[in-house]
């Protein structure tokens, strides 16, 4: 794997943590932002490095592509989130010993 893959593949990630953190915490309008701001450095990156033309069919596809793998980062945030809701709303307190 060159440098540059792997510095895309960590930027993809920090991303999709970034969707995941603000599906945790229910914030669509971050999530919105998060979203917006990946799109746009993602067509950055195709028309500056790749000579994409940005409505071309392979550059729709990948922004299709990475708004669905944020809209799935943000759904597992949001149900670990409430899993966590739900465990801690249930835990049973000791201090009726």
């Amino acid at each position: 794997m060159t440098g540059t893959i792997a510095v895309l593949v960590a930027i993809l990630a920090a991303w999709m943590l970034a969707c995941a953190v603000q599906g945790y915490r229910v914030r669509l309008l971050g999530f919105a932002g998060v979203l917006v701001l990946g799109l746009a450095l993602n067509m950055l990156w195709m028309t500056l490095h790749l000579d994409a033309r940005p409505l071309e069919g392979n550059a729709l596809i990948a922004q299709a592509a990475l708004t669905l793998y944020g809209l799935c980062a943000f759904g597992a945030g949001w149900l670990v989130g409430r899993v966590v809701r739900q465990f801690r709303a249930s835990r049973v307190d000791d201090s009726t010993v």
